[in-house]
């Protein structure tokens, strides 16, 4: 019976208060006839039905339909369940209470529950109504966190003695740690005959048969390990063929998925064959979870060289070369080549140089060692483990993998994350000489007056090698002019009378095989404006980058992208022309800082200039030639609310136009820094485009907007919206 309390009378209300705590708190009077809502059907109130929740744990959100948690199956029954990893933080702690019935059937009562790995303080007791005495106490003993985790488990209560009593059923939580530190149930029903308790007895025995730890064969006189590329993993019986678990539940049979499945919706992980072991499988194992798992035991041979590919590991993750009698860590990798955005969960290809181990039994090690306190991407991809190879074996890998990346073609919309990989693989520290030919060092970018220009001069920076060999066959191919036409000769004195960017191809040549690489020479017509100032050449020539650490591709600078939107949002960067100056891609990390530097230019016209900036961290300096500086602009839109709309008042990555009024310094030398400066907010990364420092009447701010297609879910069509120029203020 619902009774609308608010409308009673003071008195009236209180003994409404005591009658309805008394029901709840000695479970005594109305006892029904069976468990209410013991499937967790029943979700139409939205709210808990036929139980009472008392403190924090078992918030009703947890009852969900999910079919995995924390990748592992739900072997659910019916459309519903309660999840403890859904329903609230892990150290959250309470109680929820069953409705009073009266016991029936032949007394047993089977039910689900899986995690609650300490089963002292998660634990389900049924308790006599009237007298509270507790009639039976069941916790998950069966959690190790390593096979057997969320899996909702089938149990039996003997309770056969106690038939016809009124009881309820009580679910404790009383752990406020983080290693599965709730608990998962579903499906309490009371048995009518011994038929349905010997099928729930059948169901648990096969449940820890198929999820439990399965016998581990290895030969440790072998040279090799088994399913190193995590191949021949048995997914349907949930077997992690070839890998044994140590510890923790991070790194299971569950995260074990394609190659072809794509991270941030665009991101692939290059990795070898059809799959790969995923530490976070986008998501679908919790970030938190550590764990540790080793290969079959082999005899180190060959001349003791190994490889694998890794990705993400950051803040404690790695791979360690083991001893198989002492299990020392004879050599431990970390991925020190991880970059957020640029290479986070890439799978990278790494060689360990172990010949100090020759003819010794070993084996190979993987640990996620970060449970989230040590940073973000607390997890890690591995793939491809290749053991006792020779020398010739490795230079063969090199080669075989350079030219695999050499020649991809796919890379996201969102990131430059193909160039990010090339350059990985340029600059790695092979331990055997690469025997490819490589164009060692490169020309740089240029910027002339328009007029006859002698490209060629421009390669003297250039050099090539094929493994120890020099290589000086080196010249220049092609010119494509900015109209789109290419002149294949003459390249001692090219026309660059148009203004624009010109690219120039040269090719080192060694025995038939050929290295391309490229560079800019941009033509200006007049000093008025910086180079490249809306970064329509695709690379950042024209500007010098003032910071260490920058991504360096063939010599290039990265940063330069041509996407107009970002993640599946579709979010707009609000980009002018082709490309812009997108701070995901610089290869420096989200905390640290960078800027770049313009040309010099003559400020004339009206001395107003413009710049888009986006993100929390960008800002513009001016300075004369002498370095004095005249003005300091900084973004004022970040707002990190109602994503992904910026039409609703949020801004992330999307650049709007700040105009800056120099007329106090017209006819001056001046040039242009942008800056991704130190800040606390998120999204701390910079975002520029169209560098305009020429306007012969000053612009109309009040008036102008840019027009962009706005972020949407997937639910959602894209609406256009505008992004409003402003008069930026001089901080100075």
């Amino acid at each position: 019976m619902k009774m609308k309390m608010k409308k009673l009378p003071a008195l009236a209300l209180a003994i409404a208060m005591v009658l309805s705590l008394a029901a709840c708190g000695e479970k005594s009077g109305g006892a029904a006839e069976d468990i209410v809502n013991g499937d967790l059907e029943d979700v139409s109130a939205g709210n808990w039905v036929g139980w009472t929740r008392e403190d924090a744990a078992f918030n009703f959100r947890g009852v969900v339909k999910d079919e995995r948690i924390n990748g592992v199956p739900m072997e659910k029954s019916g459309e519903y369940y309660f999840s403890g990893a859904k329903g609230g933080n892990p150290v959250m702690k309470g109680t929820l209470t069953s409705d009073v019935f009266k016991l029936g059937g032949n007394g047993f009562i089977s039910f689900k529950i899986g995690a609650g790995k300490d089963p002292e303080k998660c634990y389900v007791e049924f308790i006599e109504s009237g007298s509270d005495t507790v009639l039976a106490k069941i916790g998950n003993t069966d959690c190790d966190g390593m096979y057997i985790k969320d899996h909702l488990l089938t149990h039996v209560a003997d309770l056969s003695a106690h038939v016809g009593k009124e009881i309820y059923i009580r679910i404790t939580d009383n752990d406020d740690g983080s290693d599965y530190a709730y608990l998962n149930f579903d499906a309490f029903k009371v048995c009518r005959d011994d038929a349905e308790v010997a099928a729930a007895q059948a169901e648990y025995e096969a449940q820890i048969e198929k999820y439990g730890e399965k016998p581990f064969e290895e030969d440790e006189t072998s040279t090799t390990i088994v399913n190193g590329g995590f191949e021949e993993c048995d997914l349907e019986n949930g077997v992690l063929t070839g890998w044994k678990l140590l510890d923790g539940s991070a790194l299971t049979i569950a995260n074990v998925v394609p190659t072809s499945q794509y991270y941030w919706d665009d991101r692939a992980v290059y990795g070898e064959g059809n799959y790969y072991l995923d530490g976070s499988n986008n998501g679908a194992t919790a970030e938190n979870l550590t764990g540790a798992i080793r290969s079959t035991k082999f005899t180190l041979g060959g001349d003791g060289y190994i490889t694998f590919m890794m990705g993400s590991g950051n803040g404690g993750s790695y791979v360690a070369l083991c001893d198989g009698n002492t299990d020392e860590e004879l050599i431990k990798v970390e991925n020190t080549y991880f970059s957020d955005p640029a290479l986070a969960l890439t799978l990278l290809r790494m060689y360990v140089d172990a010949s100090d181990y020759i003819g010794r039994v070993c084996y190979m090690k993987v640990v996620d060692a970060n449970d989230g306190s040590k940073g973000g991407f607390a997890f890690i991809n591995v793939d491809d483990f290749r053991v006792s190879l020779t020398a010739d074996e490795v230079g063969a890998l090199e080669v075989e993998q350079m030219e695999k990346i050499q020649n991809e073609t796919y890379t996201s919309a969102s990131y430059d994350d193909l160039t990010s990989l090339r350059n990985y693989y340029s600059n790695y520290p092979y331990p055997v000489p690469l025997k490819s030919l490589t164009v060692t060092s490169y020309a740089k970018n240029q910027v002339v007056d328009c007029g006859t220009v002698d490209v060629t001069a421009y390669l003297s920076d250039v050099s090539a090698s094929f493994g120890s060999d020099a290589v000086t066959d080196i010249a220049v191919t092609k010119v494509a002019a900015p109209d789109g036409t290419e002149l294949t000769a003459g390249f001692d004195a090219v026309d660059m009378s148009a203004p624009g960017a010109y690219t120039v191809t040269y090719a080192a040549s060694y025995e038939g095989k050929t290295a391309e690489a490229a560079f800019t020479v941009i033509a200006m017509a007049d000093h008025n404006s910086v180079a490249n100032g809306g970064f329509e050449s695709g690379n950042l020539a024209g500007w010098t980058v003032l910071t260490d650490g920058w991504s360096i591709v063939d010599g290039n600078p990265t940063g330069v992208i041509s996407a107009a939107t970002y993640w599946g949002e579709e979010m707009p960067y609000n980009q002018a022309g082709n490309y812009h100056l997108d701070g995901f891609n610089t290869g420096i990390d989200e905390g640290g800082t960078w800027s770049v530097r313009s040309t010099d230019f003559t400020l004339a016209g009206s001395g107003f200039i413009s710049v888009r900036m986006g993100g929390s961290a960008s800002a513009v300096r001016v300075c004369k030639a002498d370095g004095t500086e005249i003005g300091y602009y900084k973004q004022n839109r970040f707002n990190d609310a109602g994503f992904p709309h910026v039409g609703q008042g949020g801004s992330w990555g999307d650049m709007a136009t700040y105009v800056m009024d120099l007329s106090d310094h017209i006819g001056e030398e001046l040039y242009i820094v942008l800056c991704d400066e130190e800040v606390t907010t998120p999204w701390a990364h910079g975002f520029f485009d169209e560098v305009v420092t020429y306007y012969e009447t000053a612009p109309d701010v009040a008036s102008m907007a840019d027009t962009v297609m706005d972020g949407h879910t997937a639910e959602e069509q894209a609406v256009e919206i505008q992004i409003p120029w402003q008069l930026a203020d001089n901080l100075l």
